[in-house]
């Protein structure tokens, strides 16, 4: 396992006011394992070899993140980053919507449309 993944797994016991002992008996597993996995001692729970080389092939790298439940499931999120960057606007833009409508006001504007545009041509 990665240094980040483990410091993610720490934090959310921290926001879940959450020990080592609870998160043992939340997961069936030996206290002591928990611990070899979080301080990634030995027998702490590596990547195994082949998942490690692809990863490194590739770029890539583990990372623990919440997973949040919209519509009863978990939320999949692209990884490219232009595709994410997309996602992340247009969710935010439907939520905006949303609090706007619910309060009887309408966003005046589309960002980027031709009413939104006050530019008169090239400079």
């Amino acid at each position: 396992m990665n240094d980040a993944v483990r410091a993610a797994v720490g934090a959310r016991l921290r926001e879940k006011n959450m020990s080592r002992a609870d998160l043992a008996r939340a997961t069936g597993l030996n206290p002591t394992a928990i611990s070899r996995a979080l301080n990634g001692t030995q027998g702490g729970g590596t990547i195994p070899p082949a998942w490690a080389a692809m990863l490194d092939a590739l770029g890539l790298t583990l990372a623990a993140l919440p997973v949040e439940h919209i519509s009863g499931g978990p939320v999949i999120l692209p990884s490219d980053p232009q595709a994410l960057e997309r996602e992340i606007t247009a969710r935010v833009t439907a939520a905006v919507r949303e609090a706007l409508a619910q309060h009887g006001a309408a966003p005046e504007v589309e960002p980027g449309s031709a009413e939104g545009d006050k530019s008169t041509g090239p400079a």
